[in-house]
């Protein structure tokens, strides 16, 4: 999985934030599989071992989109790409913008 943020989120401290790490944490994390937060994740789980299609694309880009906004408070999507891989993987790209 590729996560591309194009701008970097400095703390009050001067820190910067790896947003990136954070949004590929909630999206390879399985909803569910946190027992004090079974709401924390992605549902992308759902489309493992399923061919690469149209619909396939769709649900991808729908439960990135949604992960990101649920749990990934200082940016929002804007937009989210996936592209085939391999006959048996593909690679989501999301763009994001600071909140």
């Amino acid at each position: 999985m590729i996560v591309q943020v194009e701008h970097a989120i400095v703390d009050e401290d001067g820190y910067i934030i790896d947003v990136a790490e954070e949004i590929r944490r909630v999206l390879i994390t399985r909803q569910g599989s946190i027992p004090m937060n079974p709401l924390y994740g992605s549902r992308l789980y759902e489309l493992r071992d399923r061919t690469f299609d149209d619909e396939t694309r769709l649900r991808a880009i729908q439960y990135t989109h949604e992960a990101i906004d649920m749990w990934v408070k200082r940016v929002r999507c804007e937009r989210v790409e996936v592209l085939p891989h391999s006959s048996e993987t593909f690679v989501i790209r999301a763009k994001v913008a600071p909140r």
